[in-house]
């Protein structure tokens, strides 16, 4: 959907884009033009890609088959980045996250790209409970989850209704389930480093109001999971299991359980840069 709720064509989506990103750019925090330039002609030309929506999140190109920002990163996916002097497909599979190629050319960045988008157009397989990697299970299994988890939430709830939360069940499912894990740094991850986190609610104390404007700016209800990087963000839940990271921007991981091996495996969270841009 557009920012004003009307529905868009993929057509008209990638033209916006384009247009947002054609040179010379104005804005003062551009850091990838003329590369994603480069990268976004390349991929328009390419008909697996152009019959999709795109997304832009930092030097991230994405594609999905919404045109909704709640949907975007849901499917195993390529995405494509631009790095110091070229660029970088990853692959995505509900298995796990890998860099695909590296190269100079936008042009063959893109063609791998849309090729993986006709591969992975596939049925999902699940493991275990989650249906997360093996490496996500032992790295929270590591930190003392297991299968049928259940810690009690009261203490929590009370606190933090009484600092003005206000707790939904999807924070109530996932506190009683991975509440009071701490999770150490895990080194370079795919997209970002695997930073810490901490799911103890009561660090956000006090930030009500941060989470409550967050809230309403994206129209859902924001409950605080604990921190990222060791209190550079914070973590928040809404309603239909979107998992955040929450300072003075907003950036999403995806929708429970991915949004768990995305946090754990080092994946760059999508980020809302202003309250007008789509994400």
């Amino acid at each position: 959907m557009g920012s004003g709720g009307a529905e868009r064509s993929h057509a008209e989506a990638w033209a916006e884009l384009l247009e947002a990103h054609r040179p010379p750019r104005q804005a003062e925090d551009d850091r990838s033009s003329p590369s994603l330039w480069l990268l976004l002609r390349a991929a328009v030309r390419e008909p697996s890609l152009r019959a999709m929506y795109p997304w832009i999140s930092m030097r991230q190109l994405g594609v999905s088959v919404s045109d909704t920002w709640e949907d975007w990163g849901h499917e195993p996916l390529p995405a494509l980045f631009v790095r110091p002097g070229g660029y970088q497909v990853v692959s995505r599979s509900y298995r796990g996250d890998h860099v695909a190629v590296e190269t100079s050319d936008p042009a063959e960045a893109a063609a791998l790209a849309a090729r993986l988008v006709r591969e992975r157009r596939v049925v999902r397989v699940v493991k275990g409970p989650h249906g997360w990697s093996d490496e996500v299970e032992a790295v929270l299994r590591g930190a003392g989850w297991f299968p049928g988890r259940s810690v009690d939430t009261a203490g929590w709830r009370e606190r933090l209704e009484a600092d003005g939360f206000r707790i939904h069940p999807a924070a109530e499912q996932f506190l009683r389930e991975f509440g009071g894990l701490t999770v150490g740094p895990g080194g370079p991850g795919i997209t970002r480093a695997r930073e810490a986190f901490e799911f103890d609610p009561l660090l956000a104390l006090g930030e009500d109001d941060r989470f409550g404007e967050w809230g309403e700016e994206i129209g859902r209800q924001l409950f605080p999971l604990g921190e990222l990087d060791h209190g550079h963000a914070f973590l928040g839940l809404d309603e239909r299991g979107e998992l955040y990271a929450v300072v003075n921007w907003l950036a999403r991981f995806g929708r429970m359980p991915e949004a768990m091996e995305n946090l754990v495996l080092g994946v760059m969270p999508v980020r809302k840069a202003t309250p007008d841009q789509r994400w």
